[in-house]
C-alpha cells in the first residue's frame, strides 16, 4: 500500500502581544527623539550664533545709518 507523504509543519509567526507592542512603539518613539533632540552643547552653539548674527545685523545697519548722515 502506498504511504502518504508526511507535512512538514510551518513556523508560523506567533501573535504580539498588547503590551509588546507598545513596548516597541515606546522604543521606536525614544529612538525618534534622541534623533532630532540635540544636546546642550549643540544648544549653546546655537544661541551663540543666533546672538552673534543679531549683533552683525544691528552693526550692518547702525553703518548704513552713518554713512547716509
Amino acid at each position: 500500500m502506498a504511504q502518504a507523504k508526511k507535512k512538514q509543519a510551518t513556523r508560523t509567526a506567533k501573535k504580539q502581544t498588547r503590551g509588546a507592542k507598545a513596548q516597541g512603539q515606546r522604543q521606536a518613539r525614544s529612538k525618534q527623539a534622541r534623533r532630532t533632540q540635540c544636546n546642550n552643547q549643540d544648544r549653546n552653539h546655537i544661541y551663540i550664533v543666533t546672538v552673534m548674527g543679531m549683533i552683525a545685523a544691528l552693526l550692518l545697519c547702525a553703518n548704513a545709518v552713518m554713512m547716509t548722515i
